[in-house]
């Protein structure tokens, strides 16, 4: 299953640190990778949702792996 803005907003706000370090690698593909990220221009508000989990959850956790 390729991965969806909806499921990669999931994977953002995920509370697990372990399930985070896991799927860091993944977001990082899909980001990257236009064709399969084609709605990333499309929904600028899950973009927005997806930015602000970043920012809150990841940038700002005490686990420096996760940061």
């Amino acid at each position: 299953m390729e991965p969806s803005m909806e499921y990669c907003l999931a994977q953002v706000l995920q509370k697990d640190v372990g399930r985070r370090l896991q799927v860091g690698q993944e977001l990082i593909d899909y980001f990257s990778d236009k064709q399969k990220s084609t709605d990333l221009e499309h929904d600028q508000t899950m973009l927005d949702k997806m930015v602000d989990g970043l920012a809150t959850s990841w940038v700002n956790s005490s686990n420096y792996k996760v940061r």
